[in-house]
């Protein structure tokens, strides 16, 4: 009975020293876990933060995917226009040079007929008159 008594005092001791042990290691626990409670809900408003941070930069790049492509196609229909506007005063020039090359030879035939002295004048007046009209721009074509 003695020894029962023994191993049973022996047992509570053992017992409350275990109790205390993991009191100690329920309030740690405890502790740790409100901490994880908190580190979960400042994660969870990070994850928030992030997803509108997130889903603003994704309207914004495609605000601006949309613009780019608007540029895009701004820029295609103006170098086709000016592509077109370039040709066509290419033949503008190309026209104007055959008319002044040819008006040249025309003023070059009349000059020779008539340089012995006759209708002199009239094709000064004539020639004063087309340079007045083209201001000087026969020679420089000619000269190109």
């Amino acid at each position: 009975e003695i020894q029962a008594a023994y191993d049973y005092a022996n047992f509570k001791a053992q017992s409350e020293l275990e109790n205390v042990t993991l009191r100690a290691d329920h309030e740690r626990k405890s502790a740790y876990l409100a901490k994880l409670e908190i580190d979960l809900e400042v994660a969870r408003e990070n994850e928030d933060r992030t997803l509108v941070i997130r889903d603003d930069a994704q309207i914004n790049l495609d605000s601006a995917v949309e613009d780019l492509e608007i540029k895009r196609q701004f820029y295609a229909q103006e170098l086709a226009r000016i592509t077109e506007d370039l040709a066509v005063m290419e033949e503008v020039i190309n026209i104007f040079q055959s008319r002044v090359a040819n008006m040249q030879d025309v003023l070059s035939k009349r000059i020779d007929q008539y340089q012995d002295g006759q209708q002199l004048g009239g094709i000064e007046s004539q020639a004063g008159n087309l340079q007045k009209q083209w201001g000087g721009r026969l020679n420089e074509v000619s000269r190109a």
